[in-house]
């Protein structure tokens, strides 16, 4: 099935990787809004711009694809105007062949899912999630969509995840914990209690800094 990646960032170099390792889809090239037309991302050519896409699609049939992008609100973007102009595209997953997947686990789509990660049984995860290299989510836990879980996280049993949040590098959270959406929490931290809406959180335990906007980044770069 041919493909079209949206997003020429950092992010997109882990999900082409993903991508040949699987050899179910042949990417047809990038769509990237700053990067100039003709450059490549390892073998593929930026080919054009969202509002190309359209005619992009004719002219190198396809209907599928994956968003490359880091950052969650930014996903969340691009997922909007692609519905806008194409309610009919298909989004495909990304999964490492190392990744782990339970039992009766349930998953979106637009899911990335680096080098060995582990989701264990019953877990839900909602639409346009990032797992990063070794993240581990155990049995039962809930995770609203445009979520990213990077390198080394941990999060015990039965824990919920609203939508946009993220946990940054090598956070623990305890079992049954809820962190509510658009929340990041910092790396290192220990998360022994319930986190709320719009925050950035960190330490051990993870205590409350301060809130946080819809659009304030979590990448320092793509």
């Amino acid at each position: 099935m041919n493909v079209i990646l949206f997003g020429a960032g950092l992010h997109a170099h882990y999900c082409i990787d993903i991508i040949e390792q699987n050899q179910n889809y042949n990417i047809v090239g990038i769509i990237d809004s700053i990067l100039p037309l003709g450059m490549k991302i390892f073998d593929y050519e930026v080919i054009g711009r969202q509002e190309d896409l359209i005619e992009l699609s004719e002219k190198y049939n396809f209907d599928s694809g994956l968003i490359s992008i880091g950052e969650n609100s930014s996903r969340k973007i691009v997922y909007d105007y692609i519905m806008n102009i194409f309610p009919k595209f298909n989004f495909i997953n990304a999964i490492h062949p190392s990744t782990i997947i339970g039992k009766n686990v349930s998953l979106g789509k637009g899911i990335v899912t680096m080098a060995g990660c582990i989701i264990n049984t019953s877990s839900i995860i909602g639409d346009f999630c990032f797992f990063a290299t070794g993240a581990q989510i155990e049995h039962h836990c809930v995770i609203g969509s445009f979520v990213s879980i990077s390198a080394g996280s941990v999060l015990g049993g039965k824990v919920k995840i609203g939508n946009y949040s993220a946990l940054t590098l090598n956070v623990t959270v305890l079992d049954r914990i809820t962190i509510g959406e658009n929340t990041v929490v910092g790396a290192g931290a220990v998360v022994l209690k319930d986190l709320p809406n719009n925050v950035l959180a960190y330490g051990n335990p993870a205590k409350v800094i301060r809130e946080r906007s819809f659009n304030d980044k979590i990448l320092k770069s793509q």
